[in-house]
């Protein structure tokens, strides 16, 4: 398959990064207004400059639009002369619709709206997609790929891309609050904070996989690591007492209203 980006920010070179190690056998096209970026990308991914982006649409089939919110509207006017109804245009940007999408590019392209989440810079990515109406199956295939090349993507109606952003968006800034938290803990009872942040990172990283893999209820694992009367129930009970569901239900509800806020 052929893929184009528009823009090679982070999010465009972790996409780059997974589908070079991924799907060697796709050819991996890219345009941008500086040529900095795309220089550096032909030598680590083989990644091929494209000289506009009518040359872009010329090459690619799928073509991943990852600039600035910002300059979306512009850049969509300049992308809709060479579109054709073969293309499958993707979007990363948060808030903008397929409807809003097809008010500059008509309906002639299959669209994909997407969220990947900063995570994907390690491979480890979560996403959310959502098509277009009539979007063919060996395309959504295809784009089920590209983002399963740096981590996991899930098919969602559109209408639950405000709660998506908020669970799997945002809430990589709140996981990484807890693991501060819990580090000047452990510095205040001795330990250095780089071993505190490695011991830490790891046990997270464990306890999600550990969810996701068994299909357990993750109030059962905590069970399982809560002795009566012993010293992760005390833990528990602090946390309770502290207000943490609340916190985490307060923290998704502002973060839902401030996107809805924001329109």
């Amino acid at each position: 398959m052929n893929i184009g980006f528009i823009g090679t920010g982070n999010m465009a070179s972790a996409m780059i990064a997974g589908l070079h190690s991924s799907h060697p056998d796709w050819q991996i096209h890219g345009f941008n207004r500086s040529m900095g970026k795309l220089t550096d990308l032909q030598t680590r991914y083989g990644l091929q400059i494209a000289q506009s982006l009518e040359d872009l649409a010329a090459r690619a089939d799928v073509l991943v639009l990852a600039v600035k919110p910002q300059g979306y509207d512009a850049m969509l006017a300049t992308l809709a002369p060479p579109l054709q109804a073969r293309h499958t245009l993707v979007t990363v940007a948060v808030g903008y619709t397929i409807a809003r999408v097809q008010s500059h590019i008509g309906t002639q392209t299959h669209i994909v709206r997407s969220m990947p989440n900063t995570p994907a810079s390690v491979g480890a990515g979560m996403s959310a997609l959502c098509g277009s109406a009539g979007l063919p199956e060996a395309r959504r295939s295809d784009v089920t790929a590209v983002f399963e090349s740096f981590g996991r993507a899930v098919w969602i109606a559109e209408g639950q891309f405000d709660v998506f952003s908020a669970i799997a968006g945002s809430s990589p800034a709140w996981v990484y609050m807890m693991i501060e938290a819990m580090a000047d803990a452990a510095v205040q009872n001795g330990m250095p904070r780089a071993q505190a942040y490695a011991v830490i990172s790891q046990a997270v990283l464990g306890s999600a996989q550990l969810v996701r893999d068994s299909g357990q209820h993750p109030g059962v694992l905590k069970d399982q690591v809560c002795s009566p009367g012993g010293t992760t129930i005390a833990g528990v009970a602090a946390l309770e007492k502290a207000g943490m569901r609340n916190a985490w239900f307060e923290a998704v509800n502002a973060t839902l209203a401030r996107t809805k806020a924001l329109g």
